[in-house]
This record gives C-alpha cells, structure tokens and sequence, in this order.
C-alpha cells in the first residue's frame, strides 16, 4: 500500500535545499551595507562565489566560471528549481505559504518574539557575520529589508540585503542538523514499516473479518446534531472565554448516559476551525456531547493580534496552566448545568479528551501528564551547539514553558500532578507537543491514551514527539497511529507535497481523498470512545492495526502500533 508514498530518500536529497530556504526566514539589526561574497566554510577550509554570479543565474540564467562547480553538481531538472527559487518571492512559490510571509512588520513582530529570537539565534550559528560570528541580528536584517523591497522576499533578495559584506555558510554546523533530521526521517520510516508489518500480521490471524466492510461511524451518524454556546467566566482566574457544545438535538433519542468528549485546539488556531467543527459534529451524530472551549491566550486572534502589534509574544506562557484549567472549570460548569439542562445525563466522570498540537499537550496534562523541567532545560539550552541536541521544531513552542520560574508555583503546577483532573477517562491526542513530559511524565497515566503523527510533520516530528510519548505510557490501553504523507495540517500537507514531488498527481489524489482520511481519523474517535467511555464491545474490530490499514485511502496510509517495536 506505498507505493504512492512520497520517498524518504527524495525529501532527504531536497534537504540541503529546504534548510537554506528555512535559514532565509529569520531575522534583527539595521544594515550598514549589502553581502557580495558567500564563503562557505567547512572548519579550516573555504571557498566563497560572488552574489553576482548567483544573481546572474537567478534572474538570466547565466552560469560563469565562480558558479560553474558547484551547479555542475545538480542535474539539470534542479538547476531550473533552484533558479526559480533564487527569483521567486517566499509567498508566491506556494499557495500553501501564508501571505503574512511578505509582510515586513508581521515579519517584524514575530521576530522580535521569544521564539523568533530563539530561531534567529539557532540560524545564526549556520549563517555568520562575515566577520564569523553569530548571524542573529543580520539575518533578521535581510529578512525585513527583503520584505520591504519592491521585488519582495527572495532568497536571492535576502542575500543581497545582508548587512555585512559576505555571509558565512558553516557547512559542518548545516550537515549537522540535516544529520539530525535525516535520523528523525529514517526512525520515522522505520516505525512505518513495523506498523506495516504488524497490520498485516494482525490481517493474516483474523481471516473472518472483513475489516474494508465496516462503516465510517463519522459518515453515518445518525442523530439530527444541534449546536449551542457557552460564555465562561472563571473569576478566580479573571479569565471568560466561549465554548461551542454540539450535540444530539434530540437527546432522547439517545439511550443511556450521554458520554462527553472535549477537544482543545492548537496552537494559533480557534475553535471554530473547520476541523474542530467537523469532528465535533461526527461525534455528536454518534450521540456524543462534545464541548470545544477558545483557549484565548494561544489562539488565533491572540496570534492576528501579534500581527497587529497588540502582542509582543505569539502567545502566554501561562498557556500550559490556563489551558488545562479552563478544561477544568468547564467540566465544573458542566456539572453545574448537568441536571437543569440535560437531565443529569452527562456522563462527568469518565470524560473523553481530543486535542490537537498544543492541545494534544492539553490533552495529556488536563490527564495527569507532568512535565520533565531538567529534560527541558537541557533540550531548550541556546547556548549548546547545534547537534548537542535533536532539532526540533516543536521545543520553540515548549520551551517557553521555562519562562514560568518567574511565575510563583507554576513550575510546581507543571510538575506536581496538580493539573490532572479526575474526570478524564480517554486522550485522543493528534501530532501533540509531547517531549517536554520526558521519560517518565506520562507514567503515571491509566487511562486509554491514544497518539497520532504525521510522517512529514515537522512541526511535532514523530520520532521526537510522538514516539517518546508512546514509550513513556504504562496503560496497557495506548496507540500510536501513524499517518503516510500527512503534515501537522492539511495546508502543510499540501506544501511538503509540493516540495518533495516531482508532479502534482500526489498532491491531487491527496485533495480527493483529503474528506475521507479526515472522517477515518474522526471515526476512530468515535470508535475509541464508544469503546472506552461506554463499553460498547461492538466497536473493538476498528482498534486494530488490520482495520487501520484496510479503511486507508491513497496517498495517506494509516497504521496502527501497539506496543514499542524492537529496536526503538
């Protein structure tokens, strides 16, 4: 079933290209000057090209003798993408690429955040001043003046916009980080394969059952779904934001205890994404109540806000306390409600929870995960070399649950347990921030726990995010799903689709079957919750790895892993 699949060794040979794609994002400090020498530097040894060779290229196509080695070494296909990528403005090489991208003060205002500082800072150790030091400060420099330009943010652009009067490429400090990310994709494809084998060894010792016949829960719900909303208001933390419950809109129509499931969005996102919503309603078909709060100190008006200069962070380090507490206070409100709204029928104490990135970290804290500081301070340390550590891009997210020592009691709260809530009885958590919990943060968790990642998510790579959550579980009742082709959401897809394949037919087949991957991956949140919050035996056939892998569609095939394979 992969042979659609994008090829490990394809996104590894476009690496080198995709790094300094990446490098030319950041940005700090007025210019003085322009870069018209690149060196590149590999310890003692060094070579430099002039910037007018590459813009000769870039904009004519010309190729002199300075440029000559090294195109000599691309065929000829990646010699013109390398040329339109030269020339080509940031935002318009994908339609995938957010428009703010060319924006100078939405550029501006990012950097200037705790994260944008700690990305600048890690850029800075691969391209130096020309003077060798740190390119934080010029970098951002490039970046806002190359946004600014009339011919906007080029890489070609970005170089002729550096301050000083050559930029410095230190090759070994590159090679190490695609080192490391060539390690995450090869842990990855080697967990694929396991998953792969384990589903079909599943397939071969249950003959009987035709897992391809069973319904998608999500696609034949069969309740009428209302939808209502809720303004909380958590005085005690001098805190309202809204809620959007959806369920059945006639709930005697549903027999028994109407089971609860909560999901937290992600980072920048809101709850009224069209992901959210149509999970939310799938659930609710299935005769779920399902609450999905704003977490307002993370989401997307408080990011548009930054943009805006509202802000001068992307969002609250308060964020991993508030978030798990406002799932609190709305069971709380829910019990409040329960009886005068819905008969006492919400079943409160075994309460499922749905969260993606940042609220697959909700998700997992709101159950009784703690967070690992030492581990975190290790990974999170600016001042270690590129390599000491793994790359990963999701640590500019966690990291800045470090901020919280200034916060009397938070880091204990982070530590302690004291975010758990009893009440959760089921985490679905989709590409979480997971690493911060280290070995051990997630042990103490009982409850079914299921995990899902993305095979070119390098937001929350699974290799350091997922798959250190999956071996930190102890409940004997945890999954690990994980998905051929996908990102960590679908505009991301599209455009890690774009950069690897050599033609549009992925993308497109992706595009047509995008609907149906979306409704297995809700289906399975059905089926995991009828399963654990109700008992209901009948949905077990679709927690298995032969299940997962019959009801995949092109190019997005789904595995299923139970235990930590040999090796890992």
């Amino acid at each position: 079933m992969r042979s659609l699949s994008v090829s490990p060794k394809l996104t590894r040979r476009l690496l080198p290209t995709t790094i300094l794609s990446l490098l030319s994002g950041i940005a700090a400090a007025l210019p003085a000057r322009s870069a018209d020498q690149i060196y590149f530097d590999y310890g003692p040894f060094g070579r430099s090209l002039p910037v007018s060779s590459l813009a000769a290229f870039a904009e004519e196509g010309t190729v002199d003798a300075d440029l000559a080695p090294y195109l000599n070494r691309f065929p000829a296909d990646r010699q013109q993408d390398l040329q339109r990528f030269l020339s080509t403005p940031l935002p318009t090489l994908s339609p995938n690429i957010p428009e703010a991208m060319g924006d100078p003060f939405a550029l501006s205002q990012w950097l200037y955040t705790p994260i944008g500082e700690a990305v600048l800072t890690g850029f800075g150790q691969m391209i130096e001043t020309e003077s060798g030091g740190n390119g934080q400060r010029a970098i951002r420099a490039a970046v806002l003046l190359a946004a600014a330009d009339p011919e906007g943010l080029s890489l070609l652009n970005i170089i002729r916009h550096y301050p000083t009067g050559g930029l410095r490429l230190d090759l070994q400090q590159i090679q190490t980080v695609a080192r490391s990310v060539t390690a995450g994709m090869e842990t990855t494809d080697a967990l694929l394969s396991a998953a792969a084998q384990s589903s079909q060894a599943a397939a071969a010792a249950e003959p009987v059952l035709d897992y391809g016949t069973l319904p998608l829960p999500a696609d034949n719900g069969a309740l009428e779904v209302a939808q209502r909303s809720l303004l909380l208001d958590d005085r005690q933390r001098d805190r309202t934001y809204p809620v959007d419950l959806y369920l059945p809109a006639n709930l005697s129509a549903v027999t028994g205890p109407l089971p609860v499931m909560i999901f937290s969005h992600g980072f920048g996102d809101t709850r009224s994404n069209p992901q959210a919503v149509t999970a939310a309603q799938g659930l609710a078909s299935n005769g779920f109540v399902v609450a999905v709060p704003e977490h307002i100190g993370s989401n997307k008006p408080y990011q548009d806000g930054l943009t805006q200069g509202l802000h001068s962070v992307t969002f609250e380090a308060t964020e991993f306390i508030d978030r798990p507490l406002d799932i609190r206070f709305l069971l709380d409100t829910l019990e409040q409600i329960n009886s005068s709204e819905f008969q006492g029928r919400l079943q409160l104490d075994n309460v499922g929870m749905i969260g993606h990135s940042f609220g697959g970290y909700t998700a997992l804290a709101t159950a009784g995960g703690t967070v690992d500081i030492n581990h975190l301070q290790q990974q999170c340390d600016l001042e270690a070399e590129l390599g000491s550590n793994d790359i990963n891009v999701a640590l500019l997210l966690a990291c800045r649950a470090l901020e919280l020592a200034e916060v009397p009691g938070a880091i204990q709260q982070l530590t302690d347990g004291s975010l758990a809530d009893d009440r959760i009885g089921l985490v679905f958590a989709l590409s979480p921030v997971s690493s911060l919990f280290g070995d051990t943060g997630l042990s103490t968790l009982q409850m079914p726990v299921v995990l899902m990642g993305g095979e070119t998510d390098m937001a929350t790579p699974v290799a350091l995010e997922q798959l250190i959550a999956f071996q930190g579980l102890t409940t004997p009742e945890r999954y690990l799903y994980l998905a051929e082709n996908i990102s960590h959401s679908p505009e991301l897809t599209r455009l890690v689709l774009d950069v690897t394949s050599s033609s549009s037919h992925i993308v497109e087949l992706f595009d047509e079957n995008e609907d149906t991957f979306s409704s297995l991956v809700v289906s399975l949140g059905i089926a995991h919750g009828k399963l654990h919050l109700l008992n209901d035996e009948s949905y077990r056939p679709y927690l298995t790895a032969a299940y997962a892998e019959a009801a995949s569609v092109e190019p997005v095939n789904l595995y299923l892993l139970r235990s930590v394979p040999d090796g890992f």
